[in-house]
């Protein structure tokens, strides 16, 4: 069962990696893939949170840190070297890959390579839609632009060649899992220091 559904995978990559390879696509899912295309708008997005005089505001821009942090490091850590699934130009020939700027196609592969890089799932797509529910739920108008910058990054993964599609696939239901649990954490947090203020304020009116 698990070869059949491998070769699937496989048959799925192939196609996005090579099959809809264009110049549209060689230019655009590199920049995508890589993190440090968006180091300033992430920062300016969290900087507004965090100095917005709005209690929500600061524990969505706390929260969120704290969320990836968790999500990105078990995920890193803990679950990918359990699972131990190569890459797939440390698992199949002929991967087109985008290394230093440059598209470049992988020899033929003898055998997998164990150990050297882990693949399943995506910290990519966990980080992306944990990302993206999280803030979708507070701000619901992100909804379709958060979705679709997730969407094009997770495909992008694929599409540059180091990630299989059930890498991202998993990655993204992990990440949305993640965010479903963080939300639930962050409106008790509001609520328990909304409750803690109010009862501040209603301390000092009685001391009056």
């Amino acid at each position: 069962m698990w070869q059949f559904l491998e070769q699937i995978d496989i048959d799925i990559f192939y196609f996005i990696n090579q099959e809809c390879r264009n110049a549209f696509f060689d230019i655009i899912m590199p920049v995508a893939s890589k993190l440090k295309y968006f180091i300033v708008p992430i920062i300016l997005c969290w900087l507004f949170l965090i100095f917005k005089k709005n209690l929500k505001y600061r524990m969505i821009a706390i929260m969120i840190l704290v969320m990836i942090g968790v999500a990105d490091w078990t995920n890193y850590r803990i679950i990918k070297p359990a699972i131990n699934r190569p890459r797939p130009y440390h698992s199949i020939s002929e991967v087109r890959r985008n290394v230093s700027s440059a598209w470049q196609v992988t020899p033929v592969l003898p055998k997998k390579i164990y150990g050297k890089s882990f693949s399943f799932p995506s910290s990519h797509a966990v980080n992306t839609f944990a990302a993206a529910f999280f803030l979708s739920y507070y701000f619901r108008s992100l909804i379709p632009f958060a979705y679709f910058l997730a969407f094009i990054i997770i495909l992008s993964r694929i599409y540059v060649g180091d990630h299989f599609p059930f890498d991202v696939i998993a990655g993204s239901l992990l990440g949305t899992l993640w965010a479903v649990l963080f939300v639930w954490i962050n409106n008790r947090a509001i609520q328990w220091v909304k409750e803690k203020i109010s009862q501040k304020k209603q301390d000092n009116s009685a001391s009056e």
